[in-house]
């Protein structure tokens, strides 16, 4: 028998594995000790075929087998194995985000040794007839219980076993454990029961399309408690890693704690293979994680969840560079599980499927409890004269106020941190641009406060120009500001207001996300202030204003998903307003004309799902089309990527293939090249990206 195995090692150009050699049957992704080099290595065994008549060179043998018992499962290699095809990267690249990092050994199952009276002798000393009577009366027992409960040493209890009186027996460690745990199902109203009924008897991976504050968890709750009822085991995948906290206090009233693993990046490597080890060996039933928790080695799956499946955080932007939801769709194929998309604003991609019936749909169109969806309206920050308070206008401050005197909460949602600015046309409504990066210019202030413009990508400086370089208007403004300044601004207005911000600079743990929405929900703060973080999913019964301080964040990007981004954030926003109390938001724009803008207000998902699904139709980007981003970085970036447009261009010609293909600087990453490429089929491993130095992104979020 000849077996691919991928060691440990980190060789280059032995990624996907070298061929053994082996008299024994062994299952794929059985974990073995191979020799390589001078060295013997730990391994995983990626495939099996049988052995050649003639071999072109010598073939050694596997050391020995580390467990007889898989690390990943026949679903898990079949996935495993379409990632390094469909996202052109190594077996080697894939298992790391199946695997803990090396060595494999300390994820082998643990074992329990336990003692067993065979026969009942006479025994001498006292502690040896402890022992026996000890044992009499039950199955088995360890070695602590039998201490325990007789005093006798841990010597006494090794003599009886070779006396032949005990009998030592070692016994995988998770073996008592693999009932179904018991549960507390929820009450569901009769919109999320007939949502949930029809998601669960549909084949199909299912998108459930509920508003904001509709009541998706529950359904998740009940469908989760289906799957534990026959015996299967289920995923919820959650966009940030700062929300898991706030998903697990809701399951744990579902199931026992004990019963539920949370897996993500920032827990110590130490807890994440322990937690690796309980789910390896079934004393979980449900995983609970931002995008890596897909990987966990569940047994038995039976449903996967991806809430919020809108997220651009469930792509991965290092090797191998999966989405999630495109890997859950496979996985849960291979492994015969539910796949159910939760969002109140479906990405393209998901309405495409919804459409052309390669998902089953189900919706919840109205709010929990019939709560109405909150007033929103649209502030024309072109019009505001602001002073010293911008970005505040008059009717926000006057709202914020009008919550402080009723007791109740305002969130603030600005999509930015720090307190740095752009310069804006207030008649063309355009901002002035490097013209090397062709990104909006900052505005910086130099030691004796005279202001200036500066292209943080390039470096380049320039004085701020009299001026508008589009319209020759003089009208210029500085816009855009960060929470620190917001942060600022509040204290001044309102000094007796309980202000928590919520950036990237005050939140680095899950566990001051849990902390943060416990003083909200404990009445202990008047104003949340935050970016992107305080708009998705969060349930707190006492807000009745959200704002939008600057909607315009976004819109002016050069990217075909920047619209659908600022219509979700906004929509988004909306659902953080009156869940429990009438609710009232508010959009701040230099652009209250904008699609993405009236539609968010107007509460017009669907619509706006329709036209812009549409739009990329005609335009034909995807989901029209298929696109590949190669990355090249390093000497001669610019002439490798130029070499490789060349080589693709021959290649659709041959294969009269159609495609759209543009080459330029990464924007983000100074040094950097990239070629973009739309329409080429997904037979892009013939490209030999690797020949070029260049990293594929298959199904790419950015495209700059």
């Amino acid at each position: 028998m000849r077996l691919k195995v991928v060691t440990a090692g980190k060789s280059r150009g032995i990624g996907d594995g070298l061929t053994y050699e082996s008299d024994d049957q062994v299952a794929m992704g059985t974990p073995v000790k191979v020799p390589l080099r001078r060295s013997i290595v730990e391994g995983i065994v990626l495939g099996i075929h049988e052995a050649k008549e003639a071999e072109e060179f010598d073939v050694k043998r596997i050391q020995n087998i580390l467990c007889e018992k898989p690390l990943l499962n026949e679903a898990q290699m079949k996935t495993l194995h379409w990632m390094a095809d469909y996202y052109c990267c190594s077996l080697r690249a894939c298992l790391s985000v199946w695997l803990p990092p090396p060595p494999w050994s300390k994820l082998l199952p643990r074992k329990k040794i336990v003692y067993q009276l065979v026969a009942e002798k006479a025994v001498h000393g006292k502690k040896q007839r402890a022992i026996v009577e000890f044992l009499k009366d039950r199955e088995r027992a360890s070695s602590s219980e039998v201490q325990t409960e007789t005093g006798a040493s841990g010597t006494a209890l090794k003599s009886l076993v070779k006396a032949g009186v005990v009998r030592e027996i070692t016994l995988p460690e998770s073996e008592e454990r693999q009932r179904p745990p018991s549960f507390n199902a929820p009450i569901l109203t009769h919109d999320q029961m007939t949502a949930a009924e029809a998601i669960w008897n549909d084949r199909r991976p299912s998108l459930l399309f509920g508003i904001t504050g509709s009541g998706k968890t529950e359904v998740y709750a009940d469908l989760i408690v289906r799957t534990l009822r026959r015996g299967k085991r289920a995923i919820l995948l959650v966009p940030e890693i700062l929300l898991t906290e706030n998903s697990i206090e809701r399951f744990e009233k579902l199931l026992d704690r004990s019963h539920i693993a949370v897996l993500h990046s920032r827990r110590p490597a130490g807890e994440r293979v322990r937690e690796w080890r309980r789910i390896h060996e079934g004393h979980v039933w449900l995983v609970i994680g931002s995008r890596s928790a897909l990987f966990a080695p569940v047994t038995d799956l039976g449903l996967v969840i991806i809430d919020e499946e809108h997220e651009w955080t469930y792509k991965n932007e290092q090797m191998p560079r999966y989405h999630a939801r495109e890997t859950a769709e496979t996985l849960a194929r291979f492994a015969e599980a539910k796949l159910l998309l939760g969002t109140a604003t479906p990405s393209i991609e998901s309405w495409s499927r919804a459409k052309e019936g390669r998902y089953h749909t189900a919706r919840l169109e109205k709010r929990y409890l019939d709560q109405p969806l909150p007033d929103v309206s649209i502030v024309d920050l072109g019009t505001v004269k602001f002073g010293s308070l911008y970005p505040f206008s008059p009717p926000l401050l006057e709202a914020i106020e009008e919550r402080l005197k009723r007791g109740e909460q305002s969130v603030l949602f600005l999509n930015r941190r720090g307190s740095a600015t752009a310069l804006l046309c207030l008649d063309c409504r355009r901002r002035v641009v490097s013209p090397v990066s062709q990104l909006p210019f900052t505005v910086h202030t130099d030691r004796s406060g005279k202001p200036f413009l500066m292209d943080h990508l390039s470096g380049v400086q320039a004085p701020l120009p009299e001026h508008c370089p589009h319209c020759s208007s003089s009208n210029l403004f500085a816009v855009g500001a960060g929470t620190q300044k917001i942060e600022s601004i509040l204290g001044k207005v309102f000094p007796s207001a309980r202000v928590l911000r919520a950036d990237s600079d005050t939140l680095t743990s899950p566990e001051q996300m849990r902390l943060l929405l416990k003083k909200m929900r404990e009445g202990q703060a008047d104003i949340l202030l935050g970016t992107q973080s305080v708009v998705k999913g969060l349930d707190l019964p006492n807000v009745t204003l959200a704002a939008v301080l600057l909607a315009d964040v976004g819109l002016s990007l050069p990217h075909f998903r920047a619209g659908e981004r600022v219509f979700q954030l906004l929509t988004q926003l909306t659902g953080r307003s009156g869940r429990a109390k009438p609710g009232q938001v508010i959009i701040q724009t230099f652009r209250p004309e904008a699609e993405e803008v009236k539609r968010a207000a107007r509460h017009e998902v669907e619509e706006f799902l329709d036209q812009e699904w549409k739009l990329r139709l005609h335009m034909q980007y995807p989901p029209a089309v298929s696109m590949i981003r190669f990355i090249l970085r390093g000497n001669n970036a610019r002439l490798r990527g130029e070499a490789l447009k060349l080589h693709i261009e021959e290649l659709s010609r041959k294969k009269g293939q159609e495609i759209v293909m543009t080459s330029s600087p990464m924007l983000m990453a100074p040094g950097a090249y990239h070629v973009l490429v739309r329409g080429f089929h997904k037979d892009s491993n013939e490209i030999q990206a690797e020949k070029y130095g260049a990293i594929v992104d298959v199904d790419p979020i950015e495209c700059f």
